[in-house]
C-alpha cells in the first residue's frame, strides 16, 4: 500500500483502531484474558472492560505493539516505508520520514521484523539452496582481531554464514548459522523442506549425501564451470544473495551477528510478498498475531 493512501484512509485513531479491530476480531471484541466475548466499551476511549473477569484490554494487548506510546498511524507509516523500500531503510532515514527519534525508529523496526519471521513454514517443489557469507574482507580486519586465534583459519572463517532456500517461483527462507558445515545444514534442510522436493545446490562438500532423503538431488560443480543444467540452476538465489548485501552496503553498512537473522528476516518477507498487493494487510495481521517476544 502507498504511503498516500495510508494518510488518506487513517487520518485519525479511531480508524486505526477500527482497522486493528476488524483484522484481528472482525469488530467482535474477545478478552485476551479469559477469552470472553462480552464486553462493555469505554466512553471515549479504545478500550473494553470484560464482563466476565472484569479486566480492561484493547485490541493491541498481547501484540507487538502493546504498551506503546506512538500513535497508531506511525506504526502503520512505518511498516509502509519499510515495505516499499527495496533495499532497506535505515532507522535514521525512518525517524526523518515519521517524525521521531532514531531510537523509536529503531524500536519500531526491531519489533516489525519480528513479525516478519516466516521460518515456521516449509517449501515444497523444486528448491534452490545456496550458503553465503556476511562480513568484510580480512585485509580490513584491525590488527588486534588478525591476531585472534580464529581469524588464522583459512576460507571464510572470519565471516558469518547464512543458508537460503528458496522454492523456486515461491519462498524463500534464510538462517544464519554459527558454522556452515553438514552438522548444521543439513538438519536445518530436512526440518524445512519437503522429502518429495527437488534441490538444486552447488558442489560444497557439505550437501553431500541429501540426495537419500529428498526426491533428487542435483549438483552444479561451478568449480567446472557447470552452472545450470537445462532447468537446474541457482540464479534466483544468488539473485537473492545480491539485493540482500545491495541492503547491507547501501543502507545499514554494518550488521553484528546478534541482529542479522532479524535483518534476514525483513528482506525474505519483502521477497515472498513481492507481488502481492495486500503485503501490508498480511503485515499488519503478524504484528497482531505475534505476541511479544520484548516486554
Amino acid at each position: 500500500m502507498e504511503l498516500i493512501k495510508i494518510l488518506k484512509s487513517f487520518n485519525n485513531e479511531t480508524k486505526c483502531y477500527h482497522y486493528l479491530e476488524q483484522m484481528r476480531w472482525d469488530n467482535k471484541p474477545s478478552c485476551p484474558y479469559c477469552q470472553c466475548n462480552r464486553a462493555s466499551k469505554r466512553r471515549n476511549e479504545h478500550r473494553y472492560k470484560c464482563l466476565d473477569c472484569n479486566r480492561s484490554y484493547s485490541v493491541l494487548v498481547g501484540t507487538i505493539m502493546e504498551g506503546t506510546k506512538l500513535p497508531i498511524i506511525k506504526w502503520f507509516m512505518a511498516i509502509c516505508l519499510i515495505l516499499n523500500a527495496k533495499k532497506g531503510i535505515s532507522s535514521l532515514q525512518l525517524a526523518r520520514d515519521i517524525g521521531v527519534n532514531k531510537n523509536t525508529a529503531w524500536y519500531l523496526q526491531k519489533r516489525i521484523r519480528w513479525a516478519m519471521d516466516e521460518n515456521d513454514t516449509f517449501l515444497q517443489g523444486l528448491i534452490e539452496a545456496d550458503e553465503s557469507y556476511i562480513g568484510g574482507s580480512l585485509a580490513n580486519k584491525h590488527e588486534k582481531l588478525k591476531q585472534e586465534r580464529q581469524y588464522y583459519r583459512a576460507g571464510m572463517e572470519h565471516k558469518t554464514p547464512i543458508l537460503g532456500m528458496l522454492e523456486r517461483k515461491g519462498r524463500i527462507i534464510v538462517k544464519v548459522l554459527d558454522k556452515a558445515w553438514g552438522k548444521e545444514i543439513k538438519p536445518i534442510m530436512k526440518s524445512l523442506i519437503k522429502p518429495n522436493s527437488e534441490l538444486v545446490t552447488d558442489g560444497f562438500g557439505d550437501y553431500k549425501d541429501l540426495g537419500e532423503y529428498f526426491e533428487q538431488h542435483i549438483v552444479l560443480n561451478h568449480s567446472k564451470n557447470i552452472r545450470k543444467i537445462g532447468e537446474y540452476h541457482t540464479n534466483t538465489i544468488e539473485g537473492f544473495w545480491s539485493m540482500f548485501k545491495r541492503a547491507i552496503v547501501g543502507q545499514y553498512h554494518k550488521i553484528t551477528k546478534a541482529h542479522l537473522q532479524e535483518y534476514i528476516n525483513e528482506m525474505a518477507f519483502k521477497y515472498n510478498y513481492r507481488n502481492n498487493g495486500k503485503s501490508f494487510e498480511i503485515l499488519i495481521n503478524r504484528c497482531l498475531s505475534k505476541t511479544n517476544a520484548f516486554t
